[in-house]
């Protein structure tokens, strides 16, 4: 509960379900982008980029979430072998207008598949300096030199370094920015500062998740040198970064996290470089001095989740925030407070406070723990929410509420109310969902049972304690409400890696987003999530997440002539929360790369997106569509088996057995009821037994759920393409023709040039006199200039011949790998139902 000088820095941190067809990763294709080469380009100029994925099959354009950043197909000139331009494959001119605001943006391919996966792009001040490496750098000696203040794009190459280096003053306070685990990277970088007798000043790795920050202050005038490696020797083209060295502002953090909405309140702002900061109140981090600044800020009345792109957990990213920064500084965050702030003091062993109250406070130290008492009347229901972790802070908060009693000496004793380690995890235990939608956060509810004190201790479980590990700590009567994540994950049937999905349809296609309910304070009211701007031929039944159920699945369907469209929807849930209707747009969020550690989910990397997307194809058809037999609610008894026919409209390509599961069920979390529907059958069902067990926990309620069907088709992919390689073959083909029809002209032009040469030099040598000699030699040239002008065509010919024979093979592998890739295979593929709805009635009393 003290303020020392503080050392730690903040940071943020199997089974077989059942049998399948062969090919268990086989899904039909769905694009993903994984880099675009730069991705940072500057207001008001142009760039080109290059966008490396899996699935991106005819790129043609880049979508952003701004409409001012547009791209442009970058285009081969027509010439003298192509008569028309051509793309370049994967690359574009992206440009920027000069009036978008400097930050973090999301792009996403457009190809035969629809739109990708999204991926940030930076926009940087129309006057920042933006330098790209250049040469090889992997050595002090061969450093390459960046002026302060510029913004430095770069990638890293497997066991390598890259060094650089730049100038300082003495005592000049430089702060070093390393992106790129928040910019999407796979790169884990240690980074270091060194002078230039090779003596290591500073170091850093994890700071902002494992992106690195230094602050550095030069020791004497030079030129001093920075050194970026991966902590893993990795490299490649997923490992790029941005790196700047900047004497601008930087904020730690603000204190206390939170305001009231609507008021206009005191904050401290702790960070470095301040405009009017002071380091009068001796604050450090990580050994370095912290300045502060008092400010007053209005905070807005209006409680909302900012909608751009943030860099966090999807958990953080969505807790409502209003955003401050200083000029030139990155935006910082602060939050609404949910009842007055009251301010932690760490000289006070239990501090009284009185309800409700949002108690703004730090864990100074590892293991640190606070104490606070309040008084509560019987039958108060309180609820008691902690945010520390969806801070951003590495922390792991455990909250204890005991009932405070004194016997008649006054002496104190303690009885345990309540105790809470973590929110419930949205990781199902067959770990079929990897979508990071966790926090270390607790929040509880609790009712006194008698008019009296009661005391709240908070405990920070992490090994981690500084100026920087902050808390929200509310106490108060239950405020419900709610916010949605949407989230979408290729389709999978054992619990190995994660992949990334983007949404997309086919013709007579199904797609599912999984919606999470972060409900607060207990709110256990009907949420109904509706999809709204659906285009043509795509439609979709509510979803209803009844009573406590936190997720379910919404499924979209096309019609078999739905056309082809991409663009923006979105999700809205509605929920009467006392006698008012709330509406809250669901965030999407995403699986940037598909890997765990050793089977672990929480190593796979999530994020909200900036928008929620939707593509549907009209050149390829979902081979299988299933539905229950009746759309109606079920009603089942408790302790009891309910049968749900289904029945199952197939295209004629779908082969072999198709694979039925219950998905989604609340309560059930691994081996749901399957049924097996052969090739030729048309119908099936499925039996859920209402009985608890160790893997269903069954209650009276209203659910709802899908049905998910996994299969094998016959498929091709994307024919048009090897139909247009064969086309461009069969052009070349011709046009190779044609040029050596060109060629045996310009033969008979050269024999004939060559036959008419040797004439004219045989009357040359047989004229009479000089006279005549001379107007013989005239006629000699002529026809020598004929000659090698007939002999240059002809080698031109011939050089056209075999530039359009090299073409011709390029295009011939061309059409056979697009042909290969044509070809009909045997390819797996899910299909889902629409939300069906089960009443189960308690189990009648015994007698």
């Amino acid at each position: 509960m003290r303020k020392p000088a503080l050392t730690s820095l903040r940071g943020l941190l199997a089974a077989t379900v059942f049998l399948l067809p062969a090919l268990a990763f086989g899904f039909l294709p769905n694009p993903d982008l994984l880099t675009i080469s730069p991705a940072v380009a500057k207001a008001g100029t142009s760039v080109e980029v290059n966008c490396k994925g899996t699935d991106l099959d005819d790129l043609r354009d880049l979508h952003f979430n701004h409409p001012g950043i547009t791209a442009e197909p970058v285009m081969s000139p027509a010439d003298e072998f192509h008569p028309e331009p051509r793309p370049v494959e994967g690359r574009f001119t992206v440009t920027v207008a000069p009036d978008v605001e400097p930050g973090i943006y999301e792009v996403r391919s457009l190809g035969y598949f629809g739109l990708s996966t999204a991926r940030p792009f930076a926009v940087l001040p129309a006057d920042r300096e933006l330098v790209s490496e250049e040469g090889d750098h992997s050595t002090p000696e061969t450093a390459m030199a960046i002026p302060v203040e510029a913004n430095v794009n770069g990638n890293l190459d497997n066991g390598k370094f890259d060094w650089y280096r730049f100038p300082a003053k003495k005592g000049e306070r430089l702060l070093i920015h390393l992106y790129a685990q928040r910019i999407d990277s796979k790169a884990d970088v240690l980074m270091a500062v060194v002078d230039d007798q090779g003596r290591e000043l500073e170091s850093s790795r994890h700071h902002f998740l494992r992106d690195p920050f230094i602050d550095f202050t030069a020791p004497e005038d030079g030129e001093y040198f920075i050194s970026l490696t991966d902590s893993i020797y990795g490299g490649g083209r997923d490992y790029f970064y941005h790196l700047r060295v900047t004497r601008n502002p930087h904020i730690d953090f603000v204190f206390p996290p939170a305001g009231e909405p609507g008021k206009k309140q005191s904050f401290t702002v702790f960070g470095r470089n301040l405009p009017g900061g002071s380091l009068g109140e001796d604050w450090t981090l990580n050994g370095k001095p912290l300045e502060t600044k008092g400010v007053q800020i209005d905070v807005p009345a209006t409680i909302e989740t900012l909608p751009g792109f943030h860099w966090s957990i999807p958990r953080r990213g969505i807790l409502p925030a209003f955003e401050y920064e200083e000029e030139g500084s990155d935006p910082y965050r602060i939050g609404f407070a949910t009842a007055p702030v009251v301010t932690e003091q760490p000289e006070v062993e239990e501090q009284k406070v009185n309800v409700p109250a949002e108690i703004a406070g730090r864990f100074d130290e590892p293991g640190d723990s606070d104490r606070f008492r309040f008084a509560a009347k019987k039958g108060q229901q309180l609820w008691i929410d902690v945010v520390s972790h969806r801070l951003g802070v590495q922390a792991d908060p455990l909250v204890i509420v005991e009932k405070v009693t004194k016997d008649k000496d006054g002496t104190e004793t303690f009885a345990k109310v309540a105790e809470l380690d973590d929110l419930p995890s949205f990781y199902g235990a067959d770990s079929l969902d990897d979508l990071n939608a966790d926090s270390y956060d607790p929040s509880l509810g609790f009712t006194a049972d008698a008019d009296g004190e009661y005391r709240v201790t908070l405990i920070n479980q992490s090994a981690g304690g500084s100026a920087a590990h902050l808390y929200r700590l509310a106490i108060r009567e239950a405020s419900p409400d709610f916010r949605l994540l949407a989230g979408t994950e290729l389709t999978k049937t054992i619990n190995n890696d994660a992949y990334p999905n983007a949404p997309l349809l086919r013709r007579n296609g199904s797609m599912i987003f999984r919606i999470i309910a972060f409900r607060r304070d207990g709110f256990e009211g009907d949420i109904t999530v509706t999809p709204k701007n659906l285009p043509e031929g795509v439609t979709a039944k509510p979803l209803v997440l009844s009573g406590d159920t936190s997720q379910g699945f919404l499924t979209l369907w096309s019609s078999k002539e739905a056309p082809a469209w991409r663009g923006p929807i979105e999700l809205v849930g509605t929920a009467k929360i006392g006698d008012a209707e709330v509406s809250r747009a669901a965030r999407s969020a995403s699986i940037l790369w598909g890997t765990r550690v050793f089977g672990n989910a929480t190593q796979v990397r999530s994020r909200l997106d900036c928008e929620t997307v939707l593509s549907v194809m009209d050149t390829e058809s979902n081979p299988t569509r299933i539905a229950a037999k009746e759309d109606k609610t079920w009603t089942v008894t408790l302790g009891e088996s309910l049968e749900i026919p289904f029945t199952v409209t197939d295209d004629g390509t779908r082969t072999g057995n198709l694979q039925v599961n219950v998905h989604g069920f609340p309560g059930m979390t691994r081996n749901p009821p399957t049924a097996t529907v052969a090739e030729k059958d048309k119908e099936g069902k499925v039996t859920i037994a209402f009985t608890s067990n160790g893997n269903f926990k069954a209650a009276p309620g209203r659910y709802q759920f899908v049905l998910q069907g996994v299969g094998n088709a016959k498929y091709r992919r994307n024919p048009a393409a090897a139909e247009r390689t064969e086309k461009e073959v069969k052009r070349l083909e011709a046009l190779a023709k044609t040029v050596a029809g060109e060629i045996e002209k310009a033969k008979a032009t050269v024999a004939q040039a060559d036959k008419a040469l040797a004439g004219a030099r045989q009357a040359e040598a047989g004229a009479a006199d000089d006279a005549a000699r001379a107007e013989k030699k005239k006629e000699t040239a002529a026809a020598q200039a004929a000659s090698d002008a007939a002999k240059k065509n002809l080698a031109d010919a011939e050089a056209k011949l075999k530039k359009v024979e090299s073409l011709k093979t390029t295009a011939e592998t061309a059409a056979k790998a697009a042909a290969d890739t044509a070809k009909e295979k045997t390819n797996q593929f899910a299909t889902y139902s629409q939300p069906i709805t089960v009443e189960v009635k308690p189990a009648p009393e015994k007698k």
